[in-house]
């Protein structure tokens, strides 16, 4: 779904109030391009980051495992996969990874591509790839040993309807 730059960016102003024109802007052009090339609603995008990162691009979550924008767990990303202990002693290749995690751009690119990827999945699962599912499954609500596929839970359900809050903000705004 196409929004305008404007439109974005507002989301992400409604969502943080104190983040600032130019870094909201480049956060915003990521969204729109990713959501282009991978067809979801870029609100959709600023709604996931608002609750994994609040728009902090440098945020790593206490565990080691989860990496900026979008909260991205590094473990399964590119040479990541391929390191023994990729969150007490991973490799370089590894370590270059995870500070990629961290530019906006970067993060947002991978957020987009794992969203098609677990649409591909609970398609697969359980013959569905609509919003809820897939955004549980990004959120990693799959429990393989009780062969539980893309079920969503309270978090999930507070995403969507966070991206609903926001429709309804920017129609007030008169922005859509």
């Amino acid at each position: 779904m196409f929004r305008s730059i404007a439109v974005i960016v507002a989301a992400i102003q409604i969502s943080q109030p104190k983040a600032e024109d130019e870094p909201a802007r480049v956060m915003a052009q990521a969204l729109q391009q990713q959501a282009q090339v991978h067809d979801f609603d870029p609100l959709t995008g600023v709604s996931i980051i608002f609750f994994e990162s609040n728009f902090q691009p440098k945020v790593i979550s206490p565990s080691g495992e989860d990496y900026g924008l979008a909260q991205i767990r590094a473990r399964y990303i590119g040479a990541c996969k391929q390191s023994k202990d990729p969150v007490k002693n991973p490799t370089r290749k590894c370590r270059a990874v995870k500070q990629m995690l961290l530019d906006p751009a970067e993060n947002i690119r991978v957020m987009a591509e794992l969203i098609t990827q677990n649409r591909r999945f609970c398609k697969k699962k359980v013959g569905s790839a609509k919003f809820h599912r897939w955004l549980a499954s990004y959120q990693g609500r799959n429990y393989p040993k009780r062969k539980r596929w893309c079920q969503a839970g309270k978090g999930t359900w507070k995403v969507i309807r966070y991206r609903e809050h926001l429709l309804r903000e920017l129609r007030k705004q008169k922005l859509l």
